[in-house]
């Protein structure tokens, strides 16, 4: 029996996949957890003189996707932000901020930080205190010092890091300080959002597992195709931790004008058992 076009049902929602015209990937999204297309399209109403429709023409069709990632995918904020991200290596570092914090009486390691750049500020009750001073020897009430100690290595197996360790200021008044610093970092990565910089259209795929209402037993694949999608720069990073991890993903299909059909999206649906 040959395929005949019918009801299906998506079972779920497998990922996302985003590539540059040559096929180059740019990011996947693994965690979306829901997925639309909105498609609209102007029209003019052709009424008689009694104001009855007798027709309507459509045309200027306008589509937009609206999608939610379950987690913040770092590749969709660098395309988003249309910057190429800079990536740290052992032979490539970038120098990052890092604030923590070190409880009085304790010290702390801040291994590859940049000199010059440690402020030391008393914390209490999430009020910024008295900003203490670098100083040399050892650590006294208005002072803190670092210790640098180089990496020992000491055979067969015992290696011993290298340390850059702060002790903090030893005023008996507080309990807690705030540390930040510059750091050169080895592995991680740096995006910078510009204020005159906007994503650019790419091809855009989802894919989605789907069943026959007469065989639940069996999942197909349901493969979108977006030739050209230009994301919207407008998002929410949200930095917050407990069960809402979301980001939010929109943006619009543009018409593929150099082709004949001037596609805007294609569906495929793969008769084959898919494997969930």
């Amino acid at each position: 029996m040959g395929f005949k076009l019918g009801d299906i049902i998506i079972d779920r929602l497998q990922f996302g996949y985003g590539a540059r015209a040559n096929g180059t990937p740019l990011y996947a999204l693994t965690q979306l957890s829901e997925m639309s297309i909105e498609v609209t399209a102007d029209s003019s109403d052709i009424k008689d003189k009694d104001g009855n429709l007798v027709y309507r023409k459509y045309n200027g069709k306008t589509a937009e996707v609206n999608g939610t990632n379950t987690f913040v995918n770092l590749a969709v904020i660098e395309t988003l932000s249309a910057t190429d991200a800079e990536i740290a290596t052992a032979s490539h570092t970038i120098k990052m901020p890092y604030i923590t914090t070190v409880k009085a009486g304790e010290t702390l390691d801040i291994i590859g930080y940049v000199e010059g750049t440690v402020a030391v500020n008393a914390l209490y009750n999430g009020a910024m205190g008295q900003e203490y001073r670098l100083g040399t020897g050892t650590a006294s009430e208005t002072e803190f010092i670092i210790k640098h100690t180089d990496e020992v290595s000491a055979p067969p197996e015992s290696v011993k890091p290298a340390s850059d360790i702060l002790t903090p200021p030893t005023d008996k008044n507080e309990v807690e300080y705030v540390v930040k610093y510059t750091k050169e970092v080895k592995s991680g990565t740096k995006i910078v959002n510009s204020a005159d910089k906007f994503p650019k259209a790419h091809e855009l795929y989802f894919k989605a597992l789907a069943i026959d209402p007469c065989d639940k037993e069996n999942f197909k694949a349901c493969i979108v195709r977006i030739p050209s999608f230009i994301p919207s720069p407008e998002f929410t990073l949200a930095l917050q931790g407990g069960d809402s991890q979301t980001m939010d993903f929109k943006g619009a299909i543009l018409a593929d004008t150099c082709s004949a059909d001037k596609v805007l999206f294609e569906v495929y649906f793969i008769d084959e058992d898919e494997v969930a």
